[in-house]
């Protein structure tokens, strides 16, 4: 959760930086949807999120929005 916070800050400075503004204060924060596939099984993302509970390996994926104040 935390990366993927970090990666919602850095994408929201560049589209600031690019439309020549400064990112301000962040106003809010919401988690979004969870995917924990098997690591490397091809299972497929889907809406509403994925569990496997069978594997012992698995990748996550997260979905963070993040809404920032623009100065």
């Amino acid at each position: 959760i935390a990366a993927a916070t970090e990666d919602a800050r850095i994408r929201a400075e560049r589209i600031a930086e690019n439309s020549r503004s400064d990112l301000g204060s962040l106003r809010s924060a919401d988690l979004g949807v969870f995917q924990i596939i098997g690591q490397n099984s091809g299972e497929d993302f889907t809406w509403g999120g994925a569990y496997n509970t069978a594997d012992k390996k698995k990748t996550a994926s997260v979905t963070m929005r993040l809404e920032f104040e623009i100065d």
